[in-house]
């Protein structure tokens, strides 16, 4: 990857191309330390550049050199996007051989970040037990599911990491910064978080773990590299973590650092490009050589469960395509929206709202519910407060995050007073895509 130093621990996202945040260190951060690298590239194998660059890399995010807890180190990056927002964990050091903290940054673009919780960390170590390892809280992985964020991190002195550190600890929170409504993974299942139980139970024994959530499977999928010459995948139940509700699957691959797994923008899983429902792509991105860790490279495999797009209910197809553009031949362009598709009559808006499209069969365009459609020029209310919202079908409103929406369908606004619009039934909010 270019001038790095080092290239490991890869949060990569399918999102019209593949986009790869990464740790390395190169030439021109703020301050010597870990760096967050970010590429993309139209292939998983590559060649991977910056943004509109054929630069291999950029510089997305670095240490401040203010004094800060992230003030020399940034590393083991994870993005999720959410509402339109995307959301940066990281872990962080603020000199050498001080406990790593997690931290948390938001973009319109994955491009540009703000810290966010006052440039204060979100995660620290919680000092349960003496492992004699000194990392501390980090490697952090976010998943969003069901408008929570599903956090899993290190921490080698939590009360369930084992002998050496290792282990895996979950949380989940509404709340993008966890300092509120927060849940803890723990043996019997969630719980409202505790100083004791927040690193009670660890869902698995790993160091620099990646994960999604499958909705095909119903189950989140962690990747994680504990034996050499593959990656384990294990898989888990929502509603307790403590539950394996498949075996264990080894996904061949030369490794020196822990895996980033490919997923959409809201880290689930990619659909399979031939639209079998029963069969899901698992694809990793690491580090393959060290030390230090370095030529990132690609593996992966299929999982082939028993399933069929037949005798899956329409929500969980719906699920599965959360976020894609559906094109069906003689049908209109939609996109799958809260569960619910959206049909759009204007080729510029259909772009704002998706960049993963996928040419699916009419059954599958059908068994995803019926949102609203909306047309060129659609009516768009106004009020003091609340956003502006396309007016459609059975009057029912599509929120808006920005005027380009607006624009682009050739709309106008007609202002309402805050009662009236309050009175229309909600659909989902609509979010462009910078």
């Amino acid at each position: 990857m270019g001038s790095s130093a080092y290239d490991y621990a890869p949060s990569v996202m399918m999102d019209g191309v593949y986009k790869m945040w990464w740790c390395g260190q190169t030439p021109g951060g703020k301050v010597p330390g870990d760096d967050i690298l970010y590429a993309e590239s139209s292939s998983l194998n590559g060649p991977f550049h910056a943004r509109g660059s054929s630069a291999p890399h950029q510089i997305v995010f670095d240490g401040t050199g203010t004094g800060s807890f992230d003030n020399e180190h940034t590393c083991d990056p994870s993005v999720v996007r959410a509402n339109g927002t995307y959301y940066l964990y990281y872990a962080a050091e603020r000199h050498d051989g001080e406990p790593t903290t997690i931290g948390v940054a938001s973009s319109p673009d994955g491009i540009n970040w703000t810290r966010l919780h006052n440039d204060q960390p979100i995660v620290t170590a919680a000092n349960q037990q003496e492992t004699h390892n000194e990392y501390g809280a980090g490697q952090p992985s976010v998943t969003y599911l069901n408008g929570q964020f599903y956090l899993m991190f290190t921490d080698t002195t939590g009360a369930g990491a084992s002998s050496n550190g290792a282990g895996q600890f979950v949380w989940r929170s509404p709340d993008p910064t966890f300092q509120s409504g927060v849940e803890v993974s723990t043996a019997s299942g969630w719980q409202a978080k505790t100083d004791a139980n927040s690193r009670s139970f660890s869902v698995v024994n790993a160091f620099s773990a990646d994960w999604q959530y499958s909705d095909a499977l119903r189950a989140f999928v962690i990747a994680h590299d504990n034996t050499p010459g593959q990656t384990t995948l294990t898989f888990l139940s929502p509603d307790n973590l403590a539950r394996q509700p498949y075996a264990e699957v080894a996904v061949p691959g030369q490794w020196s650092e822990g895996p980033g797994i490919v997923s959409r923008p809201d880290k689930h899983s990619v659909v399979a490009r031939n639209n079998d429902c029963g069969r899901i792509p698992i694809d990793v991105i690491h580090s393959s050589t060290g030390s230090p860790p370095q030529q990132l490279t690609h593996d992966g495999l299929d999982l082939l469960s028993s399933n069929s797009c037949q005798s899956m209910p329409a929500g969980q197809i719906a699920a599965m395509y959360e976020g894609y553009g559906l094109q069906s031949s003689g049908l209109p362009a939609a996109v799958v929206v809260g569960g619910k598709r959206l049909q759009i009559q204007d080729t510029s808006v259909y772009t704002d709202l998706t960049r993963n499209r996928i040419s699916v069969p009419a059954s599958i365009y059908s068994a995803v519910p019926y949102g609203a459609s909306l047309r060129d020029g659609a009516t768009v209310l106004g009020a003091s407060g609340p956003p502006g919202a396309f007016q459609l079908d059975n009057n029912t409103l599509w929120p808006v995050n920005a005027p380009q929406l607006v624009t682009d369908n050739h709309s106008s606004i007609t202002m309402v007073d805050r009662a009236q619009w309050l009175s229309h039934p909600r659909g989902p909010s609509l979010f462009y895509l910078w």
